[in-house]
């Protein structure tokens, strides 16, 4: 469309008298075109880039062993981030206990607008409950019955851990125990989570990206590796 257009014009001002000055003005028309198409093509290219996907997975060890896996998704597009966290274990602990589990987080602007947590232990569902930010403030949803929290704008959360380094971040959102827990830097890019009953996790980091967790109970404790992809 352009070169027809650049021939459209110099036929046009072929007309006139001033065919030499017209002609440096048609060249800056078609100087101003390209630059103009150059500008549309960044800028849809840029659209197209707006959603972006992470995945990671993590083998979840105990005593050398694998014992099950936690699939973790962040998605990215325009305003909205939406963390999904899927785990799926098995563990021997004087009886076997088969763990399934289902997260997701939703952000709007940065800040935390739907969390739901859906976990089975043996088939028998453990938790299973949301919670949802509403004319600002959020509200808990659980067997058919609805509770304010005391809680203002969420904004960080358990499942981020899992794409970013928290620095600067002193508290967390904790979307199984539906509470604020402590979250306290240990140095060398490592970051301890308190929860309540001596439960515990340690984040590990390398230049920003999450390379093991330590999650720690009474009972057992487990390491979550990331698989290499």
């Amino acid at each position: 469309m352009i070169p027809m257009l650049i021939l459209y014009l110099i036929k046009k001002f072929k007309r006139g008298s001033r065919f030499s000055k017209r002609i440096a003005c048609v060249k800056r028309i078609a100087m101003k075109l390209k630059i103009a198409a150059a500008l549309f093509i960044v800028t849809t290219s840029h659209a197209n880039d707006k959603k972006q996907v992470q995945h990671v997975s993590y083998n979840v060890v105990r005593n050398n062993t694998v014992i099950g896996t936690i699939n973790v998704t962040c998605d990215i597009e325009n305003d909205s981030t939406i963390y999904s966290l899927d785990s799926d274990i098995d563990v021997r602990f004087l009886l076997k206990f088969s763990i399934k589990g289902e997260e997701t987080s939703i952000y709007k602007n940065g800040i935390l607008i739907y969390s739901s947590v859906f976990r089975k232990v043996n088939n028998k569902v453990k938790a299973h409950h949301n919670v949802v930010y509403r004319n600002k403030k959020y509200h808990l949803k659980k067997s058919g019955s609805s509770k304010k929290l005391d809680f203002t704008t969420i904004r960080d959360n358990l499942v981020m851990l899992y794409f970013k380094e928290p620095k600067g971040v002193k508290s967390i959102y904790c979307d199984n125990i539906k509470s604020i827990v402590k979250l306290e830097e240990l140095g060398n890019g490592k970051y301890k989570v308190d929860f309540s009953d001596g439960k515990f996790n340690i984040f590990h980091y390398e230049n920003g990206k999450c390379v093991k967790v330590e999650a720690n109970s009474a009972l057992f404790s487990v390491t979550l590796i990331p698989v290499q992809s």
